[in-house]
């Protein structure tokens, strides 16, 4: 064979099918494997080898790219730590900040104005014991209370949330809601540890209730503007008996299923004065409207709101603290791990009563959660 032929031959055109999965999970990104679909004769076999390393190295460049691409989604408002946004409507990954060691105020107050533009991050890496995760909640604020359910022993502040691998059932919070929603002060924050994290599933989703005013069209903001919603505690015990594992304060059951609690339908974030809808699933009524009136609005309001499009995945790995600003966010647990053990604790913040925001008669100007 000439020379001139061997160059001729290594020009033989190949035509490759790659099948690349780029998985982000942590820091990690996994690289699937590559495929050369070819015609070429026996005689150029020895190419084969020469293109697949080449390839591969193709691959392992690609999936590096893709990690720094990832990176440089980093909002650069916040210094003292990383912040990328897990979707344009709501939420983000927080690194390189370990809360329970060496976290001075000032790092608990960026982590505040975090939780101001996303309302909810995932902090990733985190060491965190009982005590621990009490003792980083209470640097946020004051608990909330919880009088549903029954707290870890030494500290009434934290509950354990236990699930099994042949539990069966409900896990808890399975459906989109507010948590305690029908307290005169909900929570402000929710703060929820990954200690024990099933190898996939059980992730929890979020919808923005900025984003699904937002969505209203002005005649429905315009109505919805002068309602009081009345939330109500009843049915709260039935569905979280429903729950394996999980041990209810049972003395102040016959109080909350009696309670009922008002709240404007539309109100203005403390902070940043941005609209958002209050709305949850133990919005029972109108004030001055019957539940039969009430219950069509409602449910549109909640379809609105957790549309894909206003709504985030928190992936769990062990050793993620997620905090949701609650009054702002519906959220719900995904029950897809059975066969595996989920070990979580949960505490609470204090909030705020909701504020009605200021009536306005012009469409809604305010600035999107992402401006500055």
């Amino acid at each position: 064979m000439s020379r001139h032929n061997v160059r001729r031959e290594a020009r033989t055109p190949f035509r490759y099918r790659t099948c690349v999965d780029h998985r982000v999970r942590g820091h990690e990104i996994v690289t699937g494997a590559a495929r050369i679909d070819n015609t070429i004769g026996p005689r150029q076999t020895h190419l084969h080898a020469c293109a697949a390393v080449g390839l591969s190295f193709v691959l392992h460049a690609t999936a590096a790219s893709l990690w720094k691409e990832k990176s440089m989604l980093r909002d650069s408002r916040f210094q003292r730590f990383e912040v990328c946004p897990l979707t344009g409507a709501l939420g983000a990954d927080v690194r390189g900040i370990q809360l329970s060691v060496r976290a001075d105020d000032e790092a608990f107050i960026e982590l505040r104005r975090v939780l101001d533009h996303y309302h909810v991050i995932a902090v990733r890496g985190q060491k965190l014991t009982p005590q621990t995760f009490h003792e980083v909640a209470r640097r946020f604020g004051p608990f909330s209370g919880n009088p549903v359910h029954q707290p870890m022993e030494g500290l009434d502040d934290v509950v354990t949330f236990i699930r099994e691998p042949d539990d069966t059932g409900m896990v808890a919070g399975e459906n989109w809601h507010m948590d305690l929603a029908w307290m005169e002060k909900p929570p402000g924050f929710t703060m929820l540890y990954g200690h024990v994290i099933p190898p996939v599933g059980g992730d929890t989703c979020f919808a923005s209730l900025e984003q699904a005013y937002r969505a209203l069209s002005p005649g429905m903001r315009a109505l919805l503007e002068g309602l009081t919603g009345i939330h109500c505690g009843k049915g709260v015990f039935g569905i979280n008996a429903a729950t394996t594992r999980l041990g209810l304060r049972l003395d102040n059951a016959k109080a909350i299923e009696e309670l009922e609690t008002e709240h404007p339908v539309i109100c203005a974030h403390p902070a940043t004065g941005t609209r958002y809808v209050f709305v949850s699933s133990v919005l029972q009524r109108f004030k001055g409207m019957t539940a039969e009136e009430t219950k069509p609005i409602v449910d549109y309001l909640m379809a609105i709101a957790t549309r894909p499009e206003r709504t985030c995945r928190v992936r769990w790995e062990e050793g993620t603290l997620t905090i949701w600003a609650n009054p702002f966010v519906l959220h719900t647990a995904i029950n897809d791990y059975s066969g595996h053990r989920r070990v979580t604790y949960r505490t609470t913040v204090e909030g705020h009563v909701p504020q009605a925001a200021p009536a306005q008669s012009a469409p809604d100007t305010t600035s999107s959660m992402r401006a500055a």
